[in-house]
């Protein structure tokens, strides 16, 4: 709160910022997650991979996106940035574990607290899902060399000659280059 205030941006403005950036941002995020969901839940092959936490964790991601779309209409109502406020506090006092937060809710709009409920529930199941993978991702990927996985009919060492079950995985990898 303070930094806005040092910039000299009112809490009205802020809000107003949050509404317009955040709402065009939410539509575009929607257009990505539906079309995400349509696949994982539509497509066979990619359904037969999926695991109950893919699916379920896409349709959290979803639901808080929504969620999130939903309170525009009632940030709407009230221009003055003081709900904005209230909430940073909250934020504020969560991530320094400071005691009191919740005093600066519990008048909130409801579908801001489910907003919230949501969001922190997806904090809760973050470790055990596949989004974890976002803060294991290998750095050393973003500079190497692409290779591109061909798979043909008769590979290198056919591996129905050999009796392996793996018959349909067979490829070599090849530089783009070549």
């Amino acid at each position: 709160i303070a930094v806005f205030d040092a910039l000299g941006i009112s809490h009205g403005a802020k809000q107003m910022l949050a509404i317009v950036v955040g709402g065009a941002a939410g539509f575009v995020c929607l257009a990505g997650i539906a079309l995400l969901a349509h696949r994982r839940l539509f497509d066979a092959r990619i359904r037969a991979t999926s695991s109950f936490g893919d699916t379920a964790i896409l349709l959290l991601l979803m639901a808080q996106l929504l969620l999130g779309l939903l309170t525009i209409p009632v940030s709407l109502q009230h221009l003055d940035g003081h709900e904005m406020t209230k909430f940073m506090e909250w934020a504020q006092r969560i991530l320094t574990f400071r005691s009191g937060a919740a005093d600066f809710v519990a008048d909130a709009h409801p579908i801001f607290k489910v907003h919230l409920f949501l969001g922190l529930t997806i904090l809760l199941v973050f470790p055990f899902t596949r989004l974890v993978h976002m803060f294991s991702a290998p750095v050393w990927y973003l500079g190497r060399r692409g290779y591109q996985l061909v798979r043909t009919r008769n590979s290198v060492g056919n591996s129905r000659s050999r009796g392996s079950e793996d018959a349909n995985v067979e490829g070599s990898a090849r530089s783009p280059a070549e």
